[in-house]
């Protein structure tokens, strides 16, 4: 049985969060790859799957012609429109990824942390809808494997959070992307080596007996974020970021009729 991301838990996730929305150090290290890959000036964008818009927003500084967030998620769009609050012409479809119909083609069709939420067939068809709406650039940026991504993945509070996932090899996030032959892939590269990983993530234990254990164990992550220890510890992975990044980044970008 193929598995998709559940509206009521995304709805509950995002319910449970600040309707003001924060940018965060990881939302800039994120972006900061994105935009060294592209040029969105006088492009119609869509981002699938938007959450809180964040990427988009930092994209709109850059003057695209239009962008459109598109997300199942009531209080995902509310986020991502309270974000937008002093932009005009911000387009939002609140709608299913998998049943995505437009007459409109976009020059830049992206998501970030979407498609790892789809397993079996379903991954498939999610991955191809990106292609279905695209004239010119596909980009997928999802967590990568093999990394700690994948137990994290599997602890109870990430599940109730975020449902059910699973990050992506290279080769295979390459090989859904490659069959589409109209298509040139451009960039495959991972990035951010701690992407998810901090000493609460890596030790936390997910029983009650432990809770004093992970409630200390949360202070003295606190202090590491405060002191800025996984920052620089991430810089001094850098040189082996595209063997153990926590991230992915695949652009397939359209051929050119000669």
């Amino acid at each position: 049985m193929s598995i998709r991301p559940e509206k009521n838990v995304w709805d509950n996730t995002w319910g449970n969060q600040s309707e003001e929305v924060l940018i965060s150090h990881a939302d800039k290290k994120i972006f900061n790859y994105l935009i060294k890959e592209i040029n969105p000036e006088n492009k119609d964008i869509i981002e699938l799957g938007c959450g809180r818009g964040v990427l988009s927003y930092l994209l709109n500084k850059y003057d695209p012609k239009s962008l459109t967030l598109m997300d199942f998620s009531k209080e995902a769009l509310l986020r991502a429109k309270n974000i937008f609050s002093s932009s005009r012409e911000i387009h939002y479809l609140e709608g299913d990824l998998l049943n995505i119909k437009s007459e409109k083609q976009y020059d830049i069709v992206f998501s970030s942390g979407v498609v790892e939420h789809f397993s079996g067939k379903l991954r498939k068809k999610a991955i191809d809808k990106h292609f279905e709406i695209s004239k010119d650039k596909v980009i997928f940026i999802v967590p990568a494997k093999p990394h700690y991504n994948t137990i994290r993945h599997k602890k109870s509070k990430t599940i109730d959070a975020f449902g059910w996932q699973e990050a992506f090899s290279k080769d295979e996030l390459y090989n859904y992307s490659d069959v589409h032959n109209d298509f040139n892939i451009t960039v495959s590269k991972r990035f951010y080596p701690m992407y998810g990983i901090t000493l609460f993530e890596l030790l936390n234990i997910d029983n009650s007996f432990f809770v004093f254990f992970n409630f200390l164990l949360n202070l003295l992550n606190k202090i590491l974020f405060k002191i800025k220890f996984y920052r620089i510890l991430n810089f001094f992975l850098i040189p082996f970021e595209d063997y153990i990044g926590g991230l992915l980044i695949v652009i397939a970008e359209k051929k050119k009729n000669p």
